[in-house]
Formats: structure tokens, sequence, C-alpha cells
């Protein structure tokens, strides 16, 4: 999983790190094989990965609602594992109790976030944007899913 992130971060990232080598180590460095592996044990996480003989995207959502990360392997992109994922990210949050979806967008990921049906939170995630370069707060309340 944690190979699909960093490939994901560093080649379909580029509007966001420009290229920069380090930014591209700062947004890297907490995605090591052993860190994923440490998120995937947090019981407050709910992680979904997609593929079929290899992890294509995986995702992660908080019991609360919180998307985490959602990455989608460059040889996937425009295939339907993004959508697939984020749907099933919110049905998992939405079992779990979860009210509405947020998440941090990057620049890459805005437009798939809108189209989902995410709309940008309060003014003071303009300020957001600003200070980081690369983020954007999005917020989506929870329809109950359609199973079948």
């Amino acid at each position: 999983m944690s190979r699909v992130v960093r490939r994901s971060i560093v080649e379909l990232c580029e509007e966001d790190h420009g290229g920069d080598v380090h930014r591209i180590a700062e947004w890297l460095a907490n995605k090591s094989p052993q860190q994923v592996a440490r998120w995937i044990a947090d019981r407050e996480q709910l992680w979904s990965v997609a593929g079929r003989e290899v992890i294509e995207g995986a995702g992660a959502v908080r019991r609360d609602g919180r998307v985490l990360l959602l990455y989608v392997d460059p040889a996937a992109r425009f295939s339907g594992v993004s959508r697939a994922l984020l749907e099933q990210l919110e049905l998992d949050a939405f079992q779990a109790g979860a009210t509405r979806i947020s998440l941090q967008s990057t620049r890459t990921a805005r437009r798939f976030y809108l189209e989902a049906g995410y709309v940008p939170v309060a003014a003071d995630s303009d300020e957001l944007v600003k200070s980081m370069g690369r983020m954007t707060e999005l917020t989506r309340k929870t329809k109950k899913p359609t199973v079948g």
C-alpha cells in the first residue's frame, strides 16, 4: 500500500508539489511501509483497498467521517478505482455512525471531490489553501448508501 501512496504522490500530484524534491520528501516522510502498518492497526481508522491482482488504490477514513487519505496507482488513474474507494470509505463511515464526510483535498484531486458532491467549508478553509499551499478543506453530508 505504501508503494501505491508514494507513487501516486510523486507521479500524479505534480500540480501540488511542482516537482520540488524537498516538498516531495516532506510529503512522503510519513508514508513508509512501517507507518502505513501503524495506521492500519489503529482501530479508529477504516481502510479500503482496490485492485484485482495488485493494489491499485488505498484509502482510509476515521469512524467520525474524516477521510485521511485516498490514493490511486498512476496506472489505475481514471479507471474508476478512486470513485469506488471513495464510495466504500463513505459507506464505512456511515455504517460507523458518521453523519458527514470531511477531508483535505490536494489541488490535483479537488475537481474529483467536487464532482463527487463535496463542497468547500467555511471561509477559513481558503486560508488553509494559502498557508499550506496544497490543501483545501472540503466536506459532504453523508447520504444513506444504496446497496446492490
